[in-house]
């Protein structure tokens, strides 16, 4: 990290302006970062709007744990943005179907930004804006349409991505919305030094301001705060900072001018207030327009109806001969002594007194029904006892009244009624419902009545994945009934149809765990070979004897060790043989400096070297056979080295497949080739694409990144490619060849079209307990030929036979 990077807050309430900007954070990678978040510097600018109530605590909370689950999720550096907006949206959109009952909402505006070296990849959610001035340039960067109206509404993430170089001396502005004076600083490239930029950005305007400037300058990778306090002391610091209730108002709400949008600067933002940084809900002043629901955007039919579509909201009061007294909205605002927090105070207004629900009237009187009974039954059995007891003594004279002892009358006291309170307790827990699930299983069916009659894909996309959110928190507070079950399976399978999803019964493949990492796997008809990562040997795994899974040949051998005059390390990548070879073996694997080994079950495995290039061997990491010539991948050098073989032996020299063209990025973790196609599969998910010429005159091309094009019209509003997570590329068995993508997130395998690349579906395991698959990461993929797809998941592998 040769940059440091300097954050300096513009934040100002009715005149007062404040050092520590809630919702600002900026973090270091930690120690213990995932894999790929080592070198990642994640600042992240958050938002809210609404008139829900937060408090400081609460809004820091959601910043800090979209960093921590950012540093926590590995792969794809836009995966883990994605994962963190997500985050955010699930915890409002949560918040908001708990809130919005009584008329209350917050929607998140949040810019991500990740520094690595010297590249800086943004990630905007809601109308933010993003400025950056480079040596006399400027770059505007806000895309409204792709970033959405913010996080909270549906359980969509709509996320704009942009990339940008950060050198010494650059600058970026983050902000929502900024007044129109303003424009003279934005639209000038060279806005003068730091200091003075950020004082003509807060002199230029007496309005509500919220924003933060940062510039890049030379150094080792810290992160500054000039005139704040850094993260790690931000956790410390008092919330009796914060100005008085007073003072407080709604950020940027004086100012109702935005920059021209005509003009290809700023857009109009919604007129939605923006929560403070304590507890507060700031109420409509005297004379304030009526703005629409921002909840209004979700999904709808064309005819009016009385049910949201998204999120519930109170019903509004019907009419009748006494109209019930609504208290008007909260005037006032004070800070509670308490806990320093602002908190609103609403107004005590006398309301008509509630009737009893039937409901609450029916269970007291089932209650009251059930204590009689049970006293009843009491004596009534007591009385019988004492009747009835002394017949089954021999002597006794008959009309003689028999007296129990104490112990049993006390028995008969305690039993009786305890049988009829387990008795009760029993009928409740089978047939008794928590009057919230019935509630949450009613706007479950509601919900899926509106998504069957909606046409446009994305409205019943949204619509399908708010039944399903429904219906698990009825699961949560309950339990999973038939009722929950038929629902689910109907919003799945209509979410798989327009998604292109197809659903596969996998089985697990061994009757335990194996206990291994496993990187790699090669399929034939009858064998599958797994390659564990920690050992780099492959192992052999055949059909049981019993036919309902597969098991370990022992026997076979394919590791690393010494072979003749040669020695062989650990295997970096494995595949199968062509069942006619020179050598007679079935699987092949490679080492990283390109020694090749030959096994097969019942033989010593065979060592050959591969003749190294002329550049010599940096490091090998993958190879694939096509046509009978092999394609070595050395990803540090940023070559391919094609070998043509004869009957699997490889003697030749090789030759460079790219020509003159060497590609730019070390990145490559995967590869295929198709005749002259060769298709590498790069680090942060995105493909590239080479042609090979075999004209002198016309040199070998690339296209990198390859777009992959998704025709699925439910994903108009979204970007699938942006969230996966995709680490193995493989070609599906003959004749129908098509390209296959592992996302190892998602346990999912995308198919495309070669050549175009377009997506032709997904393949993904059954839902619910027909998934025998453990949560976590997918760490490899095989097809077989006989149509097999297997997946590794945490040491075990499952398959699913009669793949499409």
């Amino acid at each position: 990290m040769t940059l440091d990077i300097t954050l300096s807050p513009i934040y100002r309430i009715n005149g007062q302006e404040i050092d520590n900007l809630p919702g600002l954070i900026a973090l270091a990678p930690p120690q213990t970062a995932a894999r790929g978040r080592e070198k990642d510097r994640l600042i992240a600018y958050l938002l809210l709007t609404g008139n829900s109530t937060f408090s400081t605590s609460e809004y820091m909370q959601i910043a800090k744990d979209a960093a921590n689950i950012f540093y926590e999720t590995s792969g794809a550096l836009t995966s883990a943005l994605r994962t963190a907006a997500d985050y955010v949206n699930k915890t409002l959109l949560e918040r908001n179907m708990t809130t919005s009952r009584n008329g209350h909402f917050a929607i998140g505006w949040i810019t991500l930004a990740a520094i690595r070296d010297k590249q800086c990849t943004l990630a905007l959610s809601g109308p933010m804006h993003v400025f950056r001035f480079s040596q006399d340039e400027m770059r505007h960067i806000h895309e409204p349409v792709a970033s959405g109206k913010g996080l909270g509404t549906n359980l969509t993430t709509n996320i704009h991505y942009s990339q940008t170089a950060l050198i010494a001396g650059d600058r970026l502005l983050f902000f929502g919305r900024a007044p129109e004076t303003w424009k003279s600083v934005l639209n000038d490239p060279n806005p003068g030094t730091f200091n003075s930029m950020r004082h003509r950005l807060i002199s230029l305007s007496n309005a509500d301001i919220n924003a933060v400037l940062i510039q890049a300058t030379d150094g080792a990778g810290i992160l500054n705060f000039p005139g704040g306090i850094p993260e790690s002391k931000a956790e410390k610091k008092d919330e009796t900072a914060l100005p008085p209730a007073s003072q407080l108002s709604s950020v940027f709400a004086q100012s109702q001018e935005t920059l021209s949008a005509s003009e290809g600067d700023l857009a109009p933002l919604p007129s939605a207030h923006v929560i403070q940084p304590s507890a507060y809900a700031i109420p409509p002043q005297h004379g304030e327009i009526s703005h629409p629901d921002p909840l209004s955007n979700l999904p709808h039919n064309s005819a009016p109806r009385d049910f949201p579509a998204s999120i519930p909201r109170i019903q509004p009061a019907r009419e009748t001969a006494s109209k019930e007294i609504i208290p008007p909205a909260p005037k006032v605002e004070e800070i509670s002594d308490a806990e320093n927090t602002i908190v609103p105070v609403k107004e005590v207004v006398p309301q008509t007194r509630r009737e009893r629900s039937a409901r609450k009237r029916q269970t007291a009187k089932a209650l009251a029904n059930g204590i009689q009974f049970t006293r009843r039954l009491n004596v009534n059995v007591s009385e019988k006892l004492k009747m009835f007891l002394p017949r089954l003594l021999p002597g006794t004279e008959t009309g003689v009244p028999f007296a129990p002892s104490n112990f049993a009358m006390f028995s008969i006291a305690i039993l009786v009624p305890l049988i009829v309170v387990v008795m009760m307790f029993v009928m409740w827990s089978k047939y008794g419902r928590n009057p919230q699930y019935e509630s949450y299983l009613l706007q479950a069916r509601e919900m899926s009545a509106q998504a069957a009659s909606l046409t446009n894909p994305i409205e019943q996309r949204e619509s399908w994945e708010v039944v399903l959110l429904y219906v698990d928190k009825a699961e949560k507070i309950y339990r999973s009934t038939s009722d929950t079950i038929l629902i689910r399976q109907e919003a799945d399978a209509n979410l798989d149809k327009i998604l292109g999803i197809t659903r596969m019964q996998f089985n697990p493949a061994f009757s335990n765990d194996l206990g291994i990492n496993i990187s790699r796997m090669a399929a034939s008809e009858t064998d599958l070979f797994l390659l564990n990562a920690e050992k780099g040997e492959a192992l052999r795994a055949q059909p049981s004897n019993n036919g309902r899974g597969f098991q370990i040949d022992t026997t076979f051998n394919c590791k690393p060790g010494v072979y003749g005059n040669y020695t062989v390390g650990h295997l970096v990548d494995i595949l199968t043989l062509p069942a006619l070879n020179s050598i007679n073996a079935t699987l092949l694997g490679i080492d990283a400096t390109g020694n090749l080994l030959y096994c097969a079950p019942g033989q010593v495995a065979q060592a050959i070297p591969l003749p190294p290039p002329d550049t010599n061997w940096n490091h090998v990491t993958a190879f694939t056979l096509s046509n009978g010539n092999l394609y070595v991948l050395d990803a540090p050098a940023r070559a391919v080295w094609v070998y043509n073989g004869k009957d699997g032996a490889f003697v030749d020299r090789p030759y460079f497949f790219f020509g003159g063209q060497t590609p730019e990025k070390q990145d490559v973790i995967d590869l295929i080739i198709s005749g002259d196609d060769l298709y590498m599969l790069h680090s942060d998910s995105h493909l590239s694409t080479c042609s090979y010429s075999r004209i002198e005159t016309k040199p070998t091309r690339c296209q990198d990144p390859s777009p992959l094009i998704n025709p699925f019209a439910a994903y108009q509003d979204t970007d699938l490619f942006a969230s996966a997570n995709f680490t193995q590329m493989l070609f599906t068995a003959l004749p129908d060849q098509s390209i296959l993508l592992l996302d190892s997130d998602t346990q999912g395998v995308l198919r495309f079209a070669p050549r175009s690349l377009e997506l032709q579906n997904q393949f993904r395991p059954q839902t619910g307990n027909a998934n025998p698959i453990p949560a976590g990461p997918a760490g490899a993929v095989a097809v077989g030929s006989n149509h097999v797809l297997y997946l590794a998941v945490n040491g075990q592998v499952f398959f699913a036979a009669n793949m499409p």
